[in-house]
């Protein structure tokens, strides 16, 4: 039973598509939590590093 390559590249689309949204959905205020705590670290580091460029120039 062999399937063509574009039979294949389809199911496989429909997998990732699948599993995409399963995890897109499962608990999407965590993943909203995560990706503001990351947002939040990340707009903190960079000014801390723009403190840090502003102070070592002056």
């Amino acid at each position: 039973m062999r399937e063509s390559a574009g039979r294949r590249f389809l199911f496989a689309t429909l997998l990732a598509l699948a599993a995409g949204a399963l995890v897109a959905f499962w608990n999407p205020v965590d993943h909203l939590k995560a990706d503001l705590r990351a947002d939040t670290q990340g707009i903190r580091v960079s000014v801390e590093l723009a403190a840090h460029a502003i102070e070592t120039r002056v």
